[in-house]
C-alpha cells in the first residue's frame, strides 16, 4: 500500500505544477507588439508559432497532472491503469503524473 504521507506530498507537487503550467499557458498565449515594420511582425508571429507548439505539449502534461489529482481524490492514484499493481514510487516522484507501471509505460 502506497503510504499516505507520500500521497500527501505528491497531491501538493501536483497542484503546484498545475497551477505553474496554467500560468506559463497563459501568458505565453499573449500576443506581444514588437514593432510595426514588416520584418518585426514577421519576426512576432514566428515566435508566437513556436509558443503555440509548446503549448500543445505543455496542455497535454496539464491535463495528465489534472488527471493525477482526480486520481488521488478517488483513492486510485500510484496504481497501475493497466495492471493494477503499484507504481514504482521512484517513478511517481519523476513522473507524477503517471498513469502506468514501468512495465505497461513502455508498451
Amino acid at each position: 500500500m502506497i503510504d499516505k504521507k507520500f500521497i500527501a506530498s505528491q497531491k501538493v507537487v501536483i497542484e503546484r505544477a498545475i497551477d505553474r503550467l496554467s500560468k506559463q499557458i497563459a501568458q505565453s498565449k499573449a500576443y506581444a507588439n514588437i514593432g510595426s515594420s514588416n520584418e518585426d511582425n514577421a519576426l512576432e508571429f514566428e515566435a508566437f508559432e513556436e509558443k503555440l507548439a509548446l503549448n500543445k505539449t505543455t496542455e497535454k502534461e496539464l491535463v495528465e497532472l489534472k488527471e493525477a489529482l482526480k486520481r488521488i481524490e478517488d483513492g486510485k492514484y500510484g496504481f497501475c491503469a493497466k495492471c493494477g499493481e503499484q507504481i514504482e514510487a521512484g517513478r511517481l516522484k519523476t513522473y507524477p503524473e503517471a498513469e502506468f507501471c514501468a512495465t505497461h509505460a513502455k508498451k
